[in-house]
């Protein structure tokens, strides 16, 4: 939603479009930073529910700047202090996931060091997430981090990592080239905390600020066999629409998803 547009006025415009709630994301607005107060961040409940939504769960913007996997020590803790602070607020919005992206491997982060610093990291994180009712959704952002590329390789890492609070938000769009977003259901369904609905152009590459992501029915995934595969284990939680934004009329994008969502819920291809 365009920051521009102002908080209540995108609140309107998502429930007139027919959604039942909304991803809050933490440093991506003015009005929701980490030093926002409780208070503050209770005024925005407000207004949700004002406008007849919920919050269905709470994300950041500040993983890829500040992740929990840097080799900085520094920058760790301020990931784990801005994460803490994600969770508090979820609390206040009464709400009950939060996502995160969960380490970025890069020339001087390996894999090795990523996996283990996000393993202690969300040990930790784990913990305090259970003491308030919180889940923790690790995203696949698998081609942007270079990590945890594979359903089998996500599975493990949650078996390592063996923590009740700490599962998978899982993004139907971001494997576009490292897998199927139904195999991924059918391996890690039961850990799924919400779900990223977006489509995908995996015949095109990424090409500088091109985007491989469109909007849902428009690109390459499969979608009654993603249907299937969430009927297949159980899934009923929340289908959250994330992508590229249209570059005119924005507002009609809320519709035209919404319509999307209706049919991919009614199974209606």
């Amino acid at each position: 939603m365009p920051a521009s547009w102002g908080f209540e006025k995108n609140l309107e415009l998502i429930k007139r479009a027919g959604f039942d709630g909304v991803e809050l994301w933490l440093g991506a607005r003015p009005w929701f930073q980490v030093e926002t107060t409780d208070a503050d961040v209770a005024e925005l409940r407000r207004k949700v529910e004002n406008a007849g939504l919920v919050v269905s769960h709470v994300a950041n913007s500040l993983d890829w700047k500040y992740p929990m996997s840097s080799p900085d020590p520094k920058i760790r803790a301020l990931a784990i202090s801005n994460l803490r602070r994600q969770i508090e607020a979820t609390t206040i919005l009464k709400t009950d996931a939060i996502l995160v992206v969960a380490g970025l491997v890069t020339e001087d982060s390996p894999y090795e060091d990523v996996y283990k610093r996000c393993v202690d990291a969300l040990h930790e994180l784990g913990d305090f997430a259970a003491r308030v009712h919180v889940r923790i959704g690790c995203e696949n952002c698998n081609s942007e981090q270079r990590f945890l590329i594979s359903p089998r390789e996500f599975r493990l890492f949650l078996e390592d990592l063996n923590h009740p609070a700490v599962g998978l938000h899982f993004d139907t769009g971001n494997i576009h080239d490292t897998g199927f977003p139904d195999q991924w259901i059918a391996m890690l369904g039961r850990q799924i905390t919400r779900v990223h609905m977006k489509d995908v152009l995996r015949h095109r590459g990424r090409c500088g600020a091109e985007s491989v992501y469109t909007n849902i029915f428009l690109g390459n995934n499969n979608w009654p066999k993603i249907r299937a595969a969430f009927d297949q284990v159980g899934y009923n939680g929340w289908l959250c629409a994330e992508m590229e934004a249209y570059r005119f009329a924005p507002d009609q994008q809320l519709f035209d998803t919404s319509a999307a969502l209706d049919r991919f819920i009614a199974a209606r291809f």
